[in-house]
């Protein structure tokens, strides 16, 4: 985070920054998200990429090029998923190519796929997060959630061989949904972790406007922090792991039954991400993140121009002038760069009052 709030500290504050980012000046992309394909083999009921096709896919040649692009900008570290990444045939040599350029890698994958060979070699790059989903404590449960029996076994099995053959620089997290159909078996999972040394673990509630009947309700939510988030916070001993994800506070509890993740944050405050982070996805489209693809119009499309120009152009900055007066409604749902905004924020305040 000190990283990208150095290199913001170039912006200036939003008044004396606005004319330096006009002409590109001063702007540095810290992070990005590619998305490299719209595909999945699982059947997640909470996701749709399983219905997707294939078609106008950004082939090899494209993906590096875009990738060379992101650091011309500066960008420090690429955040790949999909769908599913490993549905491509060429994600080593596409992971290969981001390493040698310096650039970090991190990826998102359920686990099912990839061969032993493949994870020997991105390992060895080293790819520096692997992230896998894990629903449930039995494959019961976890396969149930992801449609398709089998899943958990080759899921951890996939973690088993990254966990054994990992070196001091990949970190291995975990993401698991939390919804009506695994809420009441979330606190055994943990037994699953005791002889696997996790980095992270993430508990993602499914959002009430996209989980339909399997998000929390309010009586759900409040039940969950009396019984089983305390014994989470008791058992679990994995470094940033936060059992309360729906808050702690009646307040705060309220805005995450309504799927507002960002807990009101954005009704008074910036969202920064314009400024260093972009997401590509597997057709070209660039966006400023996860939460405004495709519900936002594209800001450009890599077929048409290269990333620098898009992430310096006009259709950006438009964007980041409307979003300094007035944050979209998908930003009241988010809580993704919230440590980051925060820190800025905190920053720019710092410098009005100096």
């Amino acid at each position: 985070m000190h990283r990208a709030r150095a290199k913001l500290g170039r912006l200036g504050p939003d008044d004396e920054g606005h004319e330096r980012r006009q002409s590109g000046e001063g702007l540095w992309l810290t992070s990005a998200k590619f998305k490299l394909v719209d595909a999945c083999n699982l059947r997640c009921f909470m996701c749709d990429y399983w219905k997707g096709k294939r078609e106008g896919e950004l082939d090899t040649r494209e993906v590096k090029r875009a990738i060379s692009g992101l650091r011309e900008l500066g960008c420090e570290k690429i955040h790949f998923t999909g769908g599913e990444l490993f549905l491509r045939k060429d994600v080593v040599e596409i992971f290969r190519h981001t390493a040698e350029l310096g650039i970090r890698i991190n990826l998102t994958t359920n686990g099912t796929r990839g061969s032993k060979e493949q994870w020997r070699e991105l390992l060895r790059l080293p790819v520096r997060s692997v992230t896998l989903s894990v629903d449930g404590p039995t494959a019961k449960v976890h396969d149930q959630i992801r449609g398709r029996k089998g899943a958990f076994k080759l899921t951890l099995r996939t973690l088993d061989r990254i966990l054994a053959n990992r070196g001091r620089k990949t970190r291995v997290r975990v993401n698991t949904v939390v919804h009506r159909g695994n809420v009441q078996a979330i606190g055994e999972i943990p037994n699953l972790w005791r002889e696997r040394p996790l980095d992270g673990w993430l508990l993602i509630p499914i959002d009430p406007k996209s989980g339909g009947e399997g998000a929390l309700s309010r009586q759900d939510i409040e039940t969950y922090n009396v019984r089983t988030a305390p014994i989470l916070a008791e058992t679990v001993n994995i470094e940033g792991f936060d059992p309360y994800v729906f808050g702690r506070t009646k307040k705060d509890v309220d805005y995450t039954a309504r799927g507002q993740w960002a807990r009101g944050y954005y009704e008074q405050h910036r969202c920064h991400v314009p400024d260093f982070h972009t997401l590509i996805n597997s057709r070209g489209d660039v966006f400023p993140c996860c939460m405004t693809h495709q519900n936002i119009a594209p800001l450009g499309n890599i077929r048409d121009r290269p990333i620098e120009a898009i992430f310096r152009g006009k259709s950006y900055e438009r964007l980041r002038l409307k979003m300094a007066a007035q944050r979209l409604a998908v930003c009241h749902r988010c809580d993704d760069f919230s440590v980051e905004n925060r820190a800025i924020n905190d920053l720019f305040d710092g410098w009005k009052k100096g």
